[in-house]
């Protein structure tokens, strides 16, 4: 175990490498329940020491965390979560939203977008963006608004930063999940159990609305219904910015660079979508044992490269 100054200057983060040791050693969940949205706990309070040790810390989603908190789950009922996690006694040792394909395809309203990154943008503030991180499983970081711009939650990679959540219904099972404001539509749905990861949802920002729904993604705001179906897009963002009242389709700034496909069918996109996408990587130009550009974590011989 790796020793720490007790030092109330440390940082109420824990570092990244303590994150992703607790993210494997729980299977990417809540260690009481496998939800795929979670907080970092302190066992050992951190307001009593402040510390990072992995070995006194936990991930859990707010609702357990917050019984955690109050006391409503205590020391001896925390440490038997953590040594038994609940998604390595189900056997989703890579989580619940574990993917099994290379590439990552989502599908919005009957639109494909092809790669990791950034899909919906309000005056640089993402709405949405997904991707692949370690062991090939989702990462999602969400920032949902009322319709009146209030905050309701924001996630990042999973992590639940900000947002109450009593109100909030959380379903979730193998590689799908369902988010609502209770008594309300659904908020988010993601299902991964194809190869191409279905996500429906409704974001607004600043007056600006993306209704994605199985049939359309359409978009009010600065122009006015717009709608998109039966398209490809690789390595491409919708962006919105309110001050020049412009909406635009932009390249992934990692590459700088994106295309468009049209096909026919959903499966004919795909296709052509794939082989684009891997253009773009090539084109980056990565050594055998560099990360691949597509941000799964792994090296380039290893993943897009292979």
């Amino acid at each position: 175990m790796s020793k720490q100054p007790q030092d109330s200057a440390i940082p109420r983060d824990p570092p990244s490498s303590v994150k992703r040791q607790l993210r494997q050693e729980a299977g990417f969940g809540c260690c009481v329940c496998g939800s795929p949205f979670f907080e970092y706990h302190h066992i050992i309070p951190f307001g009593e020491k402040p510390h990072h040790e992995p070995a006194d810390m936990m991930i859990l989603c707010p609702n357990h965390h917050h019984e955690a908190n109050v006391g409503a789950m205590d020391d001896s009922a925390q440490r038997k979560s953590k040594g038994n996690p609940f998604n390595i006694d189900k056997g989703y040792v890579l989580g619940q939203l574990a993917v099994a394909s290379r590439t990552l395809a989502v599908e919005l309203g009957a639109n494909l977008f092809i790669g990791s990154g950034m899909k919906v943008v309000v005056d640089n503030e993402p709405l949405l963006q997904i991707g692949m991180a370690e062991e090939r499983r989702l990462a999602l970081s969400l920032d949902v608004h009322a319709e009146d711009d209030a905050p309701l939650i924001s996630v990042v990679d999973n992590e639940w930063i900000t947002g109450d959540p009593l109100p909030w219904d959380l379903e979730f099972g193998y590689r799908w999940l369902k988010l609502r404001l209770r008594h309300h539509e659904i908020a988010l749905s993601i299902d991964a159990r194809q190869e191409i990861v279905r996500v429906d949802g409704d974001f607004w920002r600043r007056g600006q609305h993306f209704t994605v729904s199985p049939a359309e993604l359409s978009f009010n705001g600065v122009d006015r219904n717009i709608g998109f179906t039966g398209l490809g897009f690789v390595a491409a963002t919708f962006i919105v910015d309110t001050k020049k009242r412009e909406f635009a389709i932009a390249p992934d700034p990692v590459f700088k660079q994106m295309s468009m496909v049209s096909r026919p069918t959903l499966p004919e996109v795909l296709t052509d979508g794939l082989k684009s996408y891997q253009s773009i990587l090539e084109k980056q130009k990565p050594g055998r044992n560099d990360p691949c550009p597509c941000r799964s974590g792994e090296k380039w011989k290893r993943c897009h490269g292979a």
